[in-house]
C-alpha cells in the first residue's frame, strides 16, 4: 500500500481524525476506496480515469491524499463555484481536521486580476469616454485597499460595465518584468505565490493556456507539478478545443490598434506615425467587412510593415510588433487550417467570428499535458458512457489510463422517478411548441415551481420560457434576460418555488441541494447541432477509419450530456424529485433503450398521475 496509502487509510479508519474533527463528515465506502485508489496513483505516477458519481465524495476522496503527500499537486477544476469551494471552504476545514501544515495558493487567469499599468493607463487617456473613466474612478479606489486584485470583490463586475479589457492585461499586453507597476502587480504576486506552494486551485482554461502557451517572461504560466488532480474532467476536450485553436474576432484588431495608439500618445514623439497607423486602421477595419480574408491579410500587411518601423525603440512597441505578426500568423491559419485541425466562420459583418480547432483533442492533450512526468487524476461524476470508459479515452487521448467506478450512495428508487411521456410529438412537427409549453407548465404546476427547465437550443427557450413567465404565479428566471448566470442561481436558491430555464451552461456545474430544486425537466435529448463544423470534421474522420458517427460520436455525446443534465436533481440524501424527459422518440429510436439505461436508476413512469402522486406524497 506505501506509506502514503496508510495514513490515507488511517484518517478515514473510525474514529479517526476525520471522524473527530471535520463537521459533518459521513463515513462513505466508495469514498474511501477512491481515496485509496488516488493515493496509489500518486505514489506511482500513474494516470487514473476516475467516475465518483454524485453522492460519492469525490472532493474529500482527493483533498486528503493531496494533504498528506509531499508532493507539489494542481487541483484544477472547470466551474468557478467549485474552485472558491475549495479554497475558501473546504480546503480549510480538511487542513483544520488533519493537522496538515501544506501552504496553498489559488491562481485564476489574467483577466481575473487588475492590471494596475493599464488602469493607469486608460483612467487619463484622451481616448477614453466620460463614462469608462467614471467606472475607473471606482476601481482605482478599490485598488488601494484590495490585498489581492482579484476583480471578483469588486461589487460590480468590470466586463458587464464594458471597461474589463481596459483594466485586465493579455498575455500580449503584458510586459512582464519590465513594467513600471512590475512590484505591485497582482497577477504576478499569485503567481509567485503559487511558486512557493505546496497546494494551487486553478481551473482548465488556465491550465490548458499553459499548455499551449508555453511563453512569457516568465516562461510557463504555471510551476512544474508531481500530481495533477483535474477534477470535472468531461469538460477538457471541449475546453482543449479552443485553446489549442485560434479565434480571430474584429476586436483583436480593435484591441491591437488602441494598444499601439494609447503607446504612441504616451511617447508623444511620433506624430507622423501614429496618423499613419490610424489611417492604416480604418482600412483594416473595412477590410473585415469584406468576404473572405484576402483583403484583410493585404490590409494588415501594410500595418505589419508600420508596426515594425519603431519595434527597436521601447520594449511595449516591440511586443506591439510581434503581436502584429502573431494575428498574420492567425489570419493565414483561418484561411489554410493545417494538417488535423477544421476552419469556420460564423456570424457576419462586424460581428463574424473564425475559428480554427484541432478535429480530435486526444492528440494534442496527449502531446501537451500527459507526456509531462506527473500522477494525472481525471474525476467526474459523468466518464462513463453505458458503462464503459472508452468514449472518454478516445476524447481525452489516455489509452494507457487505469480506471475506476464509484456508484452514488442515493436511493434513486425512493427518492426519484423518472417521467418520460410517450405522446409528445416531434419537435419540428406543427404545433410541437404549443405542446411542449403545456406539458412543461403541467409538470411545473404539479411540483409548485421548484424547477430546472433545461433546453437543448436557445431557439426553444426563447419561444418557451416567456410564455411559461406569463402562465406561472412564480418567478421565472431565464437565461440571458434574469442577469448573471450567478445571480439566476442566487435568485433560484433564494426562492423556493421559482423556475430556472437555461440552455448548456445550467446542465453541469449546478450544485441546489434541498427543496428549491424538486424538478429538472429537459426538452429532448441533448444531440449536437449536425451543422456544426466541428462534429461534421469528427464525422468524417470517424467514418474515414470505419467507424459510424452517429454511433461513436453523436450518441456517446448526447448520452454523457443527458448524464450532466440528469446529475442537477438528486444532491443530498435528503434530497427527493422528478426528472422530465420530455422525448417520446425514445420509445420507438433504436438508441432510446441505450440513452434511457444511461439514467439515474430510479422508476420510469408515461403518466402525469404518476408525477402528481410524487409531489403529492411528498407534501403530506
Amino acid at each position: 500500500m506505501g506509506d502514503l496509502g496508510r495514513r490515507v487509510s488511517r484518517d478515514f479508519e473510525r474514529g479517526g481524525l476525520l471522524d473527530e474533527q471535520l463537521p459533518g463528515y459521513g463515513r462513505r465506502e466508495e469514498q474511501i476506496k477512491l481515496a485509496g485508489e488516488i493515493a496509489g496513483c500518486i505514489v506511482s505516477g500513474s494516470r487514473l480515469l476516475a467516475e465518483a458519481e454524485t453522492g460519492t465524495g469525490k472532493t474529500l476522496a482527493y483533498l486528503i491524499p493531496a494533504l498528506r503527500s509531499s508532493d507539489k499537486v494542481l487541483i484544477s477544476t472547470h466551474t468557478r463555484s467549485l474552485q472558491d469551494q475549495l479554497v475558501h471552504r473546504d480546503l480549510p476545514a480538511v487542513q483544520k481536521a488533519l493537522g496538515a501544515k501544506r501552504r496553498v495558493a489559488l491562481l485564476k487567469g489574467r483577466s481575473n486580476y487588475l492590471c494596475p499599468q493599464r488602469l493607469k493607463t486608460h483612467i487619463s487617456s484622451p481616448q477614453v469616454e466620460l463614462w469608462a473613466q467614471k467606472t475607473m474612478l471606482k476601481v482605482l479606489d478599490w485598488s488601494r485597499k484590495t490585498q489581492d486584485g482579484d476583480l471578483a470583490a469588486l461589487p460590480f463586475d468590470p466586463f458587464a460595465k464594458g471597461i474589463g479589457a481596459m483594466i485586465t492585461a493579455t498575455a500580449d499586453q503584458c510586459a512582464g518584468s519590465k513594467c513600471a507597476e512590475f512590484e505591485h502587480c497582482p497577477l504576478m504576486k499569485a503567481r509567485q505565490k503559487a511558486q512557493g506552494a505546496d497546494i494551487v486551485v486553478t481551473n482548465h482554461s488556465l491550465l490548458l493556456a499553459d499548455a499551449a502557451l508555453k511563453s512569457g517572461d516568465f516562461g510557463e504560466v504555471l510551476p512544474a507539478f508531481d500530481v495533477y488532480v483535474l477534477d470535472e474532467a468531461h469538460s477538457l476536450p471541449q475546453l482543449a478545443g479552443q485553446h489549442f485553436g485560434i479565434q480571430l474576432t474584429r476586436m483583436n484588431f480593435i484591441q491591437w490598434l488602441n494598444d499601439m495608439q494609447a503607446e504612441l500618445e504616451a511617447m508623444g514623439d511620433e506624430p507622423a506615425l501614429k496618423k499613419d497607423i490610424v489611417e492604416q486602421g480604418r482600412v483594416v477595419l473595412e477590410a473585415w467587412l469584406e468576404s473572405g480574408l484576402e483583403a484583410l491579410e493585404e490590409a494588415w500587411g501594410d500595418m505589419l510593415k508600420l508596426s515594425d518601423l519603431r519595434r527597436e525603440r521601447s520594449e511595449p512597441l516591440t511586443r506591439l510588433a510581434e503581436r502584429a505578426e502573431q494575428l498574420a500568423e492567425e489570419i493565414a491559419m483561418v484561411k489554410k487550417p493545417g494538417d488535423g485541425f477544421v476552419g469556420w466562420s460564423e456570424g457576419e459583418g462586424e460581428l463574424t467570428r473564425y475559428t480554427v480547432a484541432p478535429v480530435e483533442t486526444g492528440p494534442v492533450l496527449a502531446k501537451h499535458l500527459w507526456s509531462r512526468q506527473a500522477a494525472f487524476i481525471l474525476l467526474s461524476a459523468t466518464l462513463r458512457v453505458s458503462g464503459s470508459f472508452d468514449y472518454a479515452r478516445n476524447r481525452l487521448g489516455l489509452a494507457d489510463a487505469e480506471e475506476c467506478f464509484h456508484p452514488s450512495p442515493f436511493d434513486y428508487a425512493q427518492q426519484a422517478m423518472i417521467y418520460l411521456p410517450r405522446h409528445m410529438p416531434d419537435s419540428r412537427s406543427p404545433g410541437a411548441v404549443a405542446t411542449m409549453t403545456d406539458e412543461i407548465e403541467t409538470l411545473l404546476r404539479a411540483s409548485r415551481g421548484r424547477a430546472f427547465v433545461l433546453f437543448t437550443a436557445w431557439s426553444m427557450l426563447k419561444q418557451v420560457a416567456p410564455e411559461l413567465a406569463r402562465r406561472l404565479p412564480w418567478d421565472v428566471l431565464i437565461q440571458g434576460e434574469s442577469g448573471s448566470r450567478d445571480a439566476i442561481l442566487d435568485a433560484f436558491r433564494a426562492d423556493t418555488h421559482s423556475v430556472l430555464c437555461g440552455t448548456r451552461s445550467f446542465w453541469e456545474g449546478v450544485d441546489v441541494p434541498g427543496e428549491s430544486l424538486s424538478m429538472v425537466i429537459i426538452d429532448k435529448m441533448p444531440f449536437a447541432p449536425p451543422n456544426d463544423p466541428l462534429l461534421q470534421a469528427r464525422i468524417r474522420r470517424c467514418e474515414e477509419q470505419g467507424g459510424s458517427g452517429f454511433r461513436d460520436i453523436q450518441l456517446p455525446e448526447a448520452i454523457a450530456t443527458l448524464r450532466q443534465g440528469a446529475g442537477r436533481l438528486i444532491r443530498s440524501e435528503d434530497d427527493r424529485g422528478v426528472m422530465a424527459l420530455l422525448d417520446s422518440r425514445l420509445y420507438h429510436k433504436a438508441y432510446g433503450r441505450e440513452a434511457v439505461h444511461n439514467l439515474p436508476p430510479a422508476p420510469i413512469r408515461d403518466d402525469l398521475a404518476d408525477v402528481r402522486w410524487f409531489f403529492e406524497e411528498a407534501s403530506e
